[in-house]
């Protein structure tokens, strides 16, 4: 079957309604659950595979989170999938309003490859759980686990229900030129607009997980100890190939040297038995991205780190000295290497951070509430936390998404819902009263009455 008769497959399946009914939609998510459950020791191992990611890290972000996701779908789908009463209007009086919310259809899903399950499989429940079908395409350059997701998908799913297409830019490319009915993307910004052009020319609705420099802002204030070891553990979670992971530190001065030693104590004790890639300690994906990691650090400052082993790919975590001009601030850096910027009051903080493109993550250590509202109403950005770092997506009552550059439209719990559902108004009337004064003719004695209805 070629992928766009896989295409057609799905979209006159969808015209079937084979997952309409609430009970089939939970029966998918279970299935999907089962699938994540029976086979935990070859994801884990798939992924170790691409890029070394320890087993109980690759088990807490690439399993553990997306079944907890299900259960919360399984446990609230129910009442999301009834329709909701709206109140009533004297513009319509006397009638009823309902909200009533169907799926789009069938639906791409295009994941990314430094969370080859998560962020395929997390976006996947909303769509299931809103009653589409699902075209995933897996990252390529996670091709162990592609390989396995496509296996499994084929063991536990009917094609018209989920598939996979496996490949690269030529088969990407070809999905986005088929009239899907949404489609869901996570990867870079530059790619993102790719994706957003190819929507465009069929009027997809789209929505984009992309990245950006999440700042970690540490002020004067904040308890040293604490954010040294969270904000480290944030970067060096997968070795910083996160989209949320903190990007770069931006302190107050006078607490920068008491932050530099603190993280070396930090990383001592997160690593005693040194870095051992595949057991404490991730890869990077290729040696395409670790060349570019490494162009980055040799134009670095190093104040502590910055070993690394090629035959490896292994990148020890490193705190680099730099400022705004600095060339490892011009990107995002994807890996783990820590720049660090000072600065000397919040409003340089706030005016710094508005004039660069939005982040997809912000984090700020501080026990000050005036500063803590300061940058929540001041700066724009995705989302975040405060005095720690990454756990905001853990939660499925926050919605999980970007701005302006970082990303377009938010997921997770309801949100994922939201996101794959189409909001169908429908207003119902009785046939009776059917008062004379609204119909024409129409004149000034109308108007009169009109005005002394409406207008208060």
């Amino acid at each position: 079957m070629t992928i766009e008769e896989l295409v057609q497959y799905q979209i006159k399946a969808s015209q079937d309604q084979i997952n309409r009914p609430v009970e089939k939609r939970k029966a998918a998510l279970k299935n999907l659950r089962n699938l994540l459950t029976d086979n935990e020791e070859k994801i884990c191992g798939s992924i170790a595979e691409d890029f070394g990611k320890p087993y109980i890290e690759a088990y807490l972000t690439e399993i553990a989170t997306v079944v907890h996701e299900i259960d919360f779908h399984l446990k609230n789908l129910s009442r999301w999938a009834k329709p909701e009463q709206v109140r009533n209007s004297i513009f319509t009086f006397p009638s009823s309003g309902s909200v009533y919310r169907e799926p789009f259809g069938t639906v791409l899903i295009i994941g990314a490859w430094n969370y080859p399950v998560h962020l395929l499989f997390m976006p996947l429940i909303g769509a299931l759980s809103a009653g589409n079908n699902a075209v995933l395409k897996p990252s390529e350059l996670a091709k162990n686990t592609s390989a396995l997701v496509n296996d499994l998908i084929e063991k536990y799913f009917s094609k018209n229900l989920l598939a996979v297409v496996e490949g690269a830019v030529e088969e990407t490319q070809q999905l986005l030129s088929l009239p899907f009915d949404k489609i869901f993307f996570t990867g870079s910004t530059r790619v993102g607009k790719i994706v957003m052009k190819a929507a465009a020319e069929q009027l997809i609705p789209v929505t984009l997980e992309l990245g950006g420099k999440s700042p970690a802002i540490v002020h004067s204030d904040a308890n040293m100890e604490v954010s040294a070891k969270r904000i480290w553990w944030g970067k060096t979670m997968n070795a910083g190939q996160i989209c949320v992971a903190p990007d770069f530190v931006l302190i107050h001065e006078s607490v920068k040297e008491s932050f530099i030693e603190q993280g070396k104590i930090v990383l001592s004790e997160f690593y005693r038995n040194d870095y051992l890639t595949g057991q404490n300690y991730t890869q990077i994906i290729n040696l395409d991205h670790f060349d570019r990691l490494i162009r980055l650090l040799d134009h670095s400052d190093v104040l502590f780190g910055g070993t690394s082993n090629r035959d490896n790919r292994f990148i020890e975590p490193t705190l680099i000295d730099a400022d705004w001009d600095s060339d490892i601030m011009q990107e995002e850096i994807f890996g783990p290497l820590l720049p660090i910027v000072t600065y000397n009051s919040m409003d340089e903080v706030q005016h710094r951070l508005n004039s660069r493109p939005s982040p997809l993550a912000l984090y700020l250590f501080t026990e000050s509430r005036e500063v803590e509202e300061m940058i929540i109403q001041n700066v724009s950005f995705g989302g975040g936390c405060i005095n720690e770092t990454i756990s905001h997506l853990g939660n499925p009552g926050l919605p999980f998404g970007g701005v302006g550059l970082s990303g377009m439209g938010s997921y997770h719990g309801k949100r994922s819902f939201d996101a794959f559902s189409r909001e169908k108004s429908i207003l119902k009337k009785p046939t009776w009263p059917d008062p004379d004064f609204r119909y024409p003719p129409l004149d000034s004695n109308k108007l009169k009455w009109i005005k002394k209805l409406f207008i208060r």
